[in-house]
């Protein structure tokens, strides 16, 4: 076999899908969490202004996002349970860009849409190899 097929063999092998996923995982993760921790540490100024797209209350808007935006990530960047936090947060991510502040132009709400985008991404394809629901789902 000849160079040029051995460096196509190597990267098409099911190991660099894998890594991908996992970075990914990763990769959402800190930034969602990183993201959350942020709303934590200003929770005081967001409180008395939180937009209120669900209709349940601008504080409980804003504790139902923490929560999303803390715990979700954090089971990605684990690998356990990866489609359903991937779910819950690509949902976030959905209301964060196309109802939390009607009216704004789409430039002010990319950010949100690109990690939902990221979300989507997770839901089709699961942790894969390098995640914990493989080791104890046997997926």
């Amino acid at each position: 076999m000849d160079a040029k097929k051995r460096f196509y063999k190597f990267l098409s092998t099911e190991r660099w899908s894998d890594s991908s996923v996992f970075f990914m995982r990763i990769f959402i993760g800190v930034m969602m969490l990183v993201h959350g921790i942020g709303k934590i540490n200003n929770y005081e100024m967001l409180f008395a202004n939180f937009p209120d797209p669900l209709g349940i209350g601008s504080s409980a808007s804003l504790i139902l996002i923490i929560a999303i935006e803390t715990v979700c990530p954090l089971l990605l960047i684990i690998g356990l349970f990866v489609r359903p936090a991937a779910l819950i947060l690509g949902l976030g991510m959905f209301i964060a860009t196309f109802m939390a502040i009607p009216g704004e132009p789409f430039a002010a709400h990319e950010l949100s849409f690109a990690y939902m985008g990221i979300c989507v991404m997770l839901l089709i394809s699961g942790g894969m190899r390098y995640s914990l629901d493989r080791v104890f789902f046997r997926i």
